[in-house]
């Protein structure tokens, strides 16, 4: 019996998994263009330009999970970049959360409504 609780996790985490990696992985190579054109850099603790791609994804995923260690600092357009990723952080968590509980609601009514006429006919009999 498919139960009102019951959540496909199977689905949902690697469905959000591959959406922030591919989010860090985006604004990593954002952050690595900006810094060839010349637009923005970052500095690392040694106050030297980060020009490693590994560099880059590494402050990306410190912004999107929002830890923000303080070893890298943007300067140019990537500040503006790092509000964007933060923001997308965000975005993706109230879809997830959204979705998760629309589709835990939306089993317990139709778990509800199955009850229901369950009893109806059963009172009928």
């Amino acid at each position: 019996m498919n139960q009102p609780w019951t959540i496909r996790w199977h689905i949902y985490l690697p469905q959000l998994l591959l959406i922030s990696l591919g989010i860090i992985v985006f604004f990593a190579i954002c952050y690595w263009s900006i810094d060839i054109l010349n637009w923005g850099w970052l500095l690392n603790r040694k106050g030297d330009r980060e020009k490693e791609f590994l560099g880059m994804l590494y402050f990306s995923m410190g912004t999107f999970f929002r830890i923000g260690y303080g070893d890298q600092v943007p300067f140019g357009l990537n500040r503006w970049l790092v509000g964007l990723e933060a923001f997308s952080n965000y975005f993706v968590e109230v879809i997830f959360i959204a979705r998760l509980i629309m589709n835990v609601l939306g089993k317990f009514i139709s778990f509800s409504v199955r009850e229901r006429l369950e009893n109806l006919l059963t009172r009928y009999d």
